[in-house]
Formats: structure tokens, C-alpha cells, sequence
């Protein structure tokens, strides 16, 4: 349990130091699929233990085919496409794609300015995964620390007790985690709704124009 203690504790201290990268440090020429995958799975390395890749080329098909992001230029991912496909890689665990695309169509009217909209994510993210870390550090370090006693007074106890602990800190974060993405999906459910129906507005209006002006034509 010693080992996995220091683990835990070594994996928050990366994440409380990962840090995004600014807008204008991103690729400054377009990339090729297996350099994407390259550098955004390079980059993402230490929040991803485990050997699975947070980003394959079929994800990347997928998100082009759901309109996600861009088509590439000549088989090229420019610096939008990217800074988009590194948010995606983050968020698509608590985020469908669907909902994901809600959030992108509302980013024309939140800003036109890839670079302030890339910011603004990159901060909300990177403040959320230092207060989280932080958070649940001070909690494991707290264990830590009662297992070593545990070990000396109650050894036989000792590894049951700080694995009993982990397991609710575990458990608070995914109930949190649960709570949050409720209420996410709730908002972004009726935000598409209302989307949709504005679309179906616009494009009667469209359509009701357009037979007005024939009709001027013919008269």
C-alpha cells in the first residue's frame, strides 16, 4: 500500500503542474495526422497513465465526420483544428459528442477569436485540474500520514484502513463528478433544443421569403 500511496500522491503533484499550452505556442505550421497524434498525446501523456492513447486517428475521423472540427486542408491540421482537438481529447469523457457540439456552435456568438475562445478553455481547465489535485492531495498526505502510524501501532489493520480511505476520496470525486455532469447535460439538453428551434425559424423564414420574392416575379 506504501507504493500505492506514493503513487496516487506522485500522479496529483503532475497533474497540480501540467499546464496547457498558450495559443501561440501550438503548432505554428499544419500537421499531418501522425503528428497530431504525436504531439497531443505527447502532451497529454501525464494526465494519462494508463497505455491507452487519449487520441487516435479514428477519433480524429470521427470528430471530422460529426463536424466537430474542420475537414484538414491537403490531409493538415492547422493550429485551430488543434487547439480544438486537444479540448475535445480532454473533455470527450464527460462531454457526447452531440453535447460537445452544442458547445462548439455556441462559440461563434461567445467569441469569433479562436485564440481568446482557445484561452479562456485552456484557463477554466487548467484551474480545475490545480484546485482538484491540490485538494485531493491534501487528502492522501493526510492518509499517508495514518497509514505510517497505522503501521507502527496497528500494522495488522494498517493497509485495510488506508485503502477503505482512498476508496471514499474515489467516491467523493466521482459523485462530484456524476453531480457536475447532471447538471451539464441538463443545460446544454435545453440549450440545443432551443438552438434547433431557432434553426427551424430561421429556415422557415428563409423558405418564406424566398416564395415571396417568385411571386413578385411572376406579378
Amino acid at each position: 500500500m506504501e507504493k500505492e500511496i506514493a503513487d496516487i500522491l506522485e500522479y496529483l503533484e503532475e497533474v497540480h503542474r501540467f499546464a496547457l499550452p498558450k495559443y501561440k505556442e501550438l503548432p505554428g505550421v499544419a500537421l499531418y495526422m501522425e503528428q497530431v497524434l504525436s504531439y497531443i498525446n505527447g502532451l497529454l501523456a501525464a494526465l494519462s497513465p494508463s497505455e491507452a492513447k487519449p487520441l487516435t486517428s479514428f477519433m480524429v475521423n470521427n470528430y471530422v465526420k460529426a463536424k466537430l472540427i474542420d475537414e484538414p486542408s491537403k490531409k493538415k491540421y492547422s493550429k485551430e483544428q488543434i487547439g480544438y482537438l486537444i479540448a475535445i481529447t480532454l473533455m470527450k469523457t464527460t462531454v457526447s459528442m452531440s453535447e460537445m457540439g452544442v458547445l462548439i456552435d455556441l462559440d461563434q456568438g461567445i467569441s469569433p477569436n479562436k485564440e481568446k475562445l482557445y484561452r479562456f478553455w485552456s484557463e477554466v481547465e487548467s484551474s480545475f485540474l490545480s484546485d482538484a489535485s491540490i485538494k485531493a492531495k491534501g487528502r492522501v498526505e493526510s492518509i499517508q500520514r495514518r497509514y505510517k502510524k497505522d503501521c507502527e501501532n496497528n500494522p495488522e489493520f494498517a493497509a485495510e484502513n488506508a485503502r477503505n480511505a482512498l476508496g471514499l476520496i474515489a467516491m467523493r470525486l466521482a459523485i462530484q463528478a456524476q453531480a457536475n455532469k447532471l447538471l451539464s447535460d441538463y443545460i446544454i439538453l435545453k440549450l440545443g433544443e432551443e438552438m434547433k428551434e431557432e434553426k427551424a425559424k430561421n429556415k422557415a423564414s428563409a423558405k418564406k421569403k424566398s416564395s415571396l420574392d417568385k411571386a413578385k416575379e411572376k406579378i
